[in-house]
């Protein structure tokens, strides 16, 4: 059966005619333009974005993911994206990403700390994040290789690098290490702070690095003197007593103070230099002498009160100090002595460039003539002992030992063992006397002494009797004759009628010596 069409000519109906259009829709317009401006923004967004780093730190206190910021001067330089711990569980990486243009920022010196709370060198920090919440600070330098991995600090650097100033290196091998942050002094006005001091690992040194604001570091000078200025310096000298410090500050927390005695015409020390830290400012201001020669001495007393240290005096002059005191048993002679080794300085005598031959000579010739070492008191309040040198013109004769290792200087006792080998003498001398024979002597006295006034006890009335009558014939005796008495007064007056009669006597001897015959004719009349 065949298929029928029908016919639509001739019913008012228009043929279709299909044509292929030469133009895209608009329509597709849209999905284009979406894609450019998603395009454009992920490029803006990439291209806007700033470098990413890693920063170690020891543990994540403080830091949590998209919401703790990377602040500079409290401006939002960056922002910790994720925090992760490392293989090996000791430490945790914070990655973070950079603001724009940061990688002029980011280099080998760049610090990075998280900032929290603390209290340090008597400053407390970091007290706004009790409200905000911690951050990362960053201490932003400009010069060296670029980085993208730093190692995170434990607590915020004392000095950052925009701060105007110089730093310093101390050394010492007795002072302790000391806080970091606790002031620097000069002429005891705060002009600086300690950055940081530990023990150097390959040495037995204690390294403190320092910092000096400026304009102050222009004080620090090559021949400056550093001494520890921690708690109260006490000195007892002939001078009396002296209490010197810095401030209360110092007293509590410790400090470090320096003194440039060269003046304004001194030439200014640059950074980095290493100066020595003093114990003391009196120990800072001794001379340091360059040539020490060792000797040694035998003492077999005590020597309670003599350390390392103390000084090695020569008529009352610092001319050295005692570098060991030990103890040596001889056993042939069953003995304790005590060796001591001194160092003397030669240069303190202003004649440091004598050769060696020349030293020994004076020497010899010094201990010939009564040069010997003594120990003696240096101050009756600690007990502290000094080794004194002078000339004992009555000591025994003696020879410096050069023979040994260290040359051996003789000694003499104290004047407390002098003293008391005198004393041991007489001891010795009265020991050697016949107390016994004396005491049995003075016995026998005794007792015929006692039988002398037990034979006087009869006498004794009739002895007291006679010296009553005694008393009684001096009293009428004073009362015959005392001034006020008859008898007196006319003794008195016999006395000037002989005196009278003695003067005519006179006057009539005078007459008879110049008239001889007026005793014939009687007295002449005046020619």
């Amino acid at each position: 059966m065949s298929e029928q069409r029908p016919d639509f000519e001739g019913e008012g109906y228009a043929e279709a005619r299909v044509e292929a259009r030469s133009r895209p829709s608009i329509i597709w317009l849209i999905p284009l333009v979406a894609i450019l401006v998603g395009a454009f923004v992920a490029w803006r967004a990439f291209s806007e974005r700033g470098p990413e780093i890693t920063i170690r730190f020891k543990t994540a206190e403080g830091l949590e993911a998209g919401k703790t910021q990377i602040k500079y001067k409290d401006v939002e330089v960056g922002l910790v994206e994720e925090v992760t711990l490392t293989p090996d569980l000791k430490s945790v990486l914070c990655k973070a990403r950079m603001v724009k243009n940061a990688e002029a920022w980011l280099r080998e010196k760049t610090q990075f700390w998280v900032v929290k709370p603390r209290v340090a060198g008597g400053q407390v920090t970091g007290l706004g994040t009790l409200l905000s919440g911690s951050y990362i600070g960053v201490d932003l330098v400009r010069e060296g290789k670029s980085a993208r991995e730093f190692e995170g600090l434990e607590v915020q650097p004392i000095v950052t690098q925009d701060e105007p100033g110089t730093q310093f290196v101390l050394r010492s091998d007795r002072e302790g290490t000391l806080d970091v942050g606790v002031p620097v002094y000069y002429r005891r006005m705060p002009v600086g702070r300690v950055i940081s001091s530990e023990l150097d690992t390959d040495d037995d040194f204690v390294t403190t690095r320092v910092f000096v604001q400026a304009p102050f570091d222009k004080r620090v000078k090559k021949e400056s003197h550093f001494w520890n200025a921690s708690g109260i310096d006490v000195a007892l000298s002939a001078e009396g007593l002296k209490v010197e410090t810095q401030s209360l500050v110092s007293i509590l927390i410790g400090g470090i103070a320096f003194d440039s005695p060269g003046g304004e015409t001194s030439e200014v020390a640059a950074a980095e230099t290493v100066f020595p830290l003093y114990a003391s400012r009196s120990a800072s201001e001794r001379h340091v002498y360059l040539v020490r020669t060792p000797y040694l001495l035998h003492f077999d007393q005590s020597v309670r009160g003599l350390a390392v240290g103390s000084p090695v005096e020569f008529r009352g002059i610092v001319i050295g100090e005692v570098t060991d005191v030990t103890l040596d048993f001889d056993p042939a002679q069953a003995k304790f002595t005590v060796p001591v080794t001194i160092a003397i300085e030669p240069e303190r005598f202003g004649r440091g460039n004598t050769t060696e031959q020349q030293r020994r000579g004076v020497l010899d010739r010094l201990v010939a003539s009564g040069l010997r070492a003594q120990l003696k008191s240096g101050n009756l309040l600690t007990g502290q002992l000094v080794v004194s040198l002078d000339i004992h013109e009555k000591a025994p004769p003696a020879k410096i030992v050069w023979s040994g290792p260290i040359p051996e200087l003789p000694t003499i006792p104290t004047p407390i063992e002098e003293i008391t080998a005198g004393l041991t003498q007489l001891v010795g001398r009265l020991s050697r006397l016949p107390v016994e024979q004396i005491g049995a002597n003075l016995k026998g006295s005794l007792e015929a002494l006692n039988v002398t006034l037990k034979q006087t006890e009869g006498v004794a009335p009739a002895l007291t009797a006679t010296l009553e009558q005694t008393r009684r014939a001096l009293a009428s005796t004073e009362a015959l004759i005392g001034p006020d008495s008859s008898v007196s007064s006319e003794l008195r007056r016999a006395l000037v009628e002989l005196g009278d009669a003695a003067r005519a006597l006179g006057l009539a001897a005078d007459q008879i010596q110049s008239q001889p015959d007026s005793l014939i004719f009687g007295k002449k009349g005046n020619q």
